[in-house]
């Protein structure tokens, strides 16, 4: 009964309480008639003796709740805008073998007003606000309420934006919703049904030919969700190779001895100035300190052959090696295809693909300055570098960004999977327990299935004496039994010619020296040290000093944006919530 008024004469089932998750399933069972009543309070005030009509409390997963009502204000003026943003709970109240127990329906505050001037009556439309609940939260505090993958690279900075906004995306990759529960706790709710249902209900406990069933058509099946992406990145490469140049009349040997074996028929010589100016024109850096083979500086008698040599340049040279490296940037793009696929699915209904894309491109001061910053010898503190490559590449960065991009693609295909929608009625005082967290099974009216609760919907009929609740179930169905885990591809190195040695052979550079018949025919294109003897023959042609490098020509292949397909496939499965009709 209602205020005295009968509810119904027939039997109704006994109250029960369940926790989601512990594992014990509560039916609904049969029970006597009950006598409710609603207790609703604005602000600290007792409005329940001045409803009038019907109530109705909606609260659904992934939304706002919302509660509607109506006062019969008989005297006193009424400012209908005063009642917005006042405070507003609804408690259920039911009484069964004189055991009373009160259930919260609803907890917010006052949106709206309509007002009737003749009638005096005041329609309240409320609603837990929570969408500005989640606004007045820190950014930490949205990370901790919705655990989830999220990505920088997907989505923008969440300081200074909306914090509801950001929610939203925090949820696009887990098979959650975000809402509040009738006491205004805001919680994040899973959409896969328990093992064992929280509560079942069976024959004779719903109202009859309320039972209702609806499903998605096959456009909206996504079962496919295929992410284009790529990762673009500088592979920063060095090419270190010695060049070394020795005079033919030292006869290969070093020091003193060479230089008495030159110093009879002496000849022009390049100096240290000379090699660094033509390794710089060769686009050569040279990398560490060279081997410098220099004369020797005046001395009476270096070659014990009783005659003085005078030298006071300290920096010609009669040989050398050095180290001449380059360095370049090339672009790498490695091109993602990662296809999460319910594959039971697509067995049953072909492919229902939706797609998406992301594209990276990482950059550091390393990789914008690497050809333009200077290192080698004349470089103060500068690392000299070595033979090879590194990939300057966040693997932090990549893999975030694309297991967000993953999750979100098995969110999709979960949600499409879980648009079969069973609702039923029932009294209210057989369902006062059920929320939006448990798992609910039916057997009742031709129809068995369990599966997560996504709806509750709350009618009070004040005048009719009837409160009914209107349950609705999302039946997930899609199949499969094997899960991949949705971690981010592994990114392929390609085999790089990389030189066997340290500082692989650049040249041995030739001498060519004219003043003498014997001397060739000079070639300006010949790399290496030109020049003439001290005792040429003045009738013959003069060679031009100088000294000349030629480094060895880097190949397109090298050079050019390289790109690399990388593809994988995950798979999905979606559980297969019990139905039968």
């Amino acid at each position: 009964m209602h205020n005295g008024g009968p509810l119904n004469s027939g039997p109704l089932n006994g109250l029960g309480s369940q926790a989601s998750g512990s594992g014990v399933t509560q039916p609904i069972v049969p029970g006597l008639a009950f006598r409710w009543q609603l207790r609703v309070m604005v602000g600290e005030v007792d409005m329940s003796s001045r409803l009038s009509g019907q109530v109705t409390v909606d609260r659904e997963r992934g939304a706002a709740g919302v509660a509607s009502f109506t006062l019969q204000l008989t005297a006193g003026a009424v400012l209908p805008m005063d009642w917005v943003g006042r405070v507003v709970t609804i408690d259920y109240v039911t009484t069964s073998s004189g055991v009373s127990t009160a259930k919260r329906r609803f907890t917010g505050r006052i949106v709206t007003t309509e007002w009737g001037s003749l009638t005096r009556l005041l329609v309240c439309n409320c609603g837990d606000q929570l969408q500005q609940r989640i606004e007045k939260l820190s950014v930490a505090a949205v990370d901790e309420l919705i655990p989830s993958y999220w990505s920088l690279e997907v989505f923008e900075d969440p300081e200074g934006r909306s914090r509801w906004d950001y929610a939203q995306e925090r949820l696009t990759a887990v098979q959650s919703s975000l809402d509040s529960s009738a006491d205004g706790d805001l919680r994040l709710s899973t959409w896969y049904a328990s093992d064992a249902a929280d509560f079942t209900f069976g024959a004779g406990t719903t109202v009859y030919d309320s039972v209702q069933v609806s499903y998605a058509d096959l456009t909206s099946l996504t079962n496919t969700v295929i992410v284009d992406a790529s990762y673009r990145f500088s592979r920063l490469k060095q090419l270190n190779q010695l060049y070394s140049w020795r005079h033919p009349d030292t006869d290969g040997f070093t020091g003193t001895q060479g230089f008495c074996l030159w110093r009879p028929d002496s000849t022009e010589l390049p100096d240290v100035a000379m090699i660094k100016e033509a390794s710089s024109s060769a686009g050569l850096t040279i990398a560490s300190v060279p081997d410098w083979y220099r004369v020797i500086l005046s001395t009476p008698d270096p070659c014990g052959n009783g005659q003085p040599w005078v030298n006071n340049y300290a920096d010609l040279l009669l040989g050398f090696t050095l180290t001449g490296a380059r360095r370049w940037a090339q672009a790498v793009t490695e091109n993602y295809t990662m296809t999460v696929v319910a594959q039971t699915s697509v067995d049953q209904a072909g492919e229902v693909i939706s797609r998406e894309s992301l594209s990276i491109e990482y950059t550091n001061d390393l990789a914008d300055n690497w050809e333009s910053t200077a290192f080698g010898i004349d470089a103060t503190g500068a690392d000299p570098g070595s033979n090879g490559h590194v990939d300057e590449r966040d693997e932090v960065q990549r893999a975030s960004a694309f297991e967000c991009l993953l999750a979100q693609a098995k969110t999709t295909i979960i949600a499409a999977h879980s648009a079969t929608k069973i609702s039923w009625e029932v009294p209210t005082s057989m369902a006062m327990d059920i929320d939006l967290v448990h798992t609910l099974a039916i057997a009742d009216q031709g129809i068995g299935a369990r599966a997560r609760c996504c709806h509750v919907y709350d009618t009070f009929d004040l005048a009719a004496g009837t409160a009914l609740t209107t349950l609705t179930i999302a039946v997930m169905r899609g199949g499969g039994d094997v899960s991949d885990p949705l971690a981010a591809p592994a990114f392929v190195v390609e085999p790089q010619p990389e030189p066997e040695a340290a500082n692989p052979p650049g040249a041995n550079l030739p001498t060519q020296l004219g003043g003498k018949k014997s001397s060739p025919v000079y070639d300006d294109a010949v790399d290496g040290f030109a020049g003439n003897y001290d005792n040429a023959d003045p009738t013959l042609p003069v060679f031009t000093r100088r000294f000349q490098i030629t480094a060895t020509e880097i190949a397109d292949v090298d050079r050019d944006e390289k790109t690399v397909p990388i593809a994988t496939t995950y798979r999905v499965a979606v559980p297969n919530d019990y139905l039968e009709l």
